[in-house]
């Protein structure tokens, strides 16, 4: 195809389209309001970016031909999407979750999110990558519990070496480090531990850190099981 001509499936409607041919390096394909429901497919057979249109583009089922893994189909959306448009990713997403494929949509929903990202204000990227590195926007929460055990640990090793004094002598709960540490980083819960002890000097910075690191992964927990819950 020249560069100003297009194969245009705008609005087809058929139950499999075979996307098979050889990729032209110039020219648009677009699926702009195309419904299918099998879209049998090749990687190479795709434009690049610049070349896919398929805004409004619905299909049910991915049967792809030869290697065609998630990255590629990542480039994919990509391609079609020059600016950020949520609908391509929860579209594959919602496709490969009906075929069973619960790991390969989540990461869709999380290129998703890191793609948005980069569209938001400084203060708004500053919190995606907060939210990134902690659970990964909620699609990996195992990462909530491995931060919460090093920071449990380092706490604890570091009260096991200064302990704390207590608020009144001769009373409250016997010192345990462990147990303040983890006072410390669980901000809805009260384990009786926190009140209970007066921190000075360097103590104070330590404990300072540890209940805003809870508050900021607590936060990000939150944040990201809504959005499982909501299944984005």
């Amino acid at each position: 195809m020249e560069a100003d001509q297009e194969l245009s499936l705008r609005r087809v409607q058929t139950p499999e389209l075979r996307f098979l041919g050889e990729r032209q390096e110039r020219g648009r394909v677009v699926l702009s309001g195309a419904r299918v429901v099998n879209l049998v497919d090749r990687y190479d057979s795709w434009p690049g970016p610049g070349g896919l249109v398929m805004a409004g583009f619905t299909y049910e089922n991915l049967i792809p031909l030869g290697s065609f893994p998630l990255a590629r189909r990542l480039d994919w959306v990509a391609a079609a999407t020059p600016e950020y448009a949520p609908e391509p990713y929860e579209r594959l997403a919602g496709a490969l979750r009906s075929s069973g494929e619960d790991a390969d949509a989540r990461a869709v929903l999380l290129a998703k999110q890191r793609r948005r990202r980069e569209t938001l204000p400084p203060a708004g990227k500053a919190w995606g990558y907060l939210q990134d590195w902690t659970v990964a926007y909620g699609y990996r929460p195992g990462r909530a519990a491995v931060w919460m055990a090093v920071l449990w640990a380092l706490g604890g090793f570091y009260f096991s070496y200064r302990p704390v004094p207590p608020l009144k002598e001769g009373e409250g709960p016997a010192w345990n480090p462990e147990l303040y540490t983890l006072d410390l980083l669980l901000p809805v819960i009260d384990l009786g531990q926190g009140a209970a002890w007066r921190p000075t000097g360097g103590q104070q910075w330590a404990v300072a850190v540890l209940t805003l690191l809870g508050w900021i992964l607590a936060t990000t927990v939150a944040a990201g099981a809504s959005r499982l819950l909501r299944r984005q």
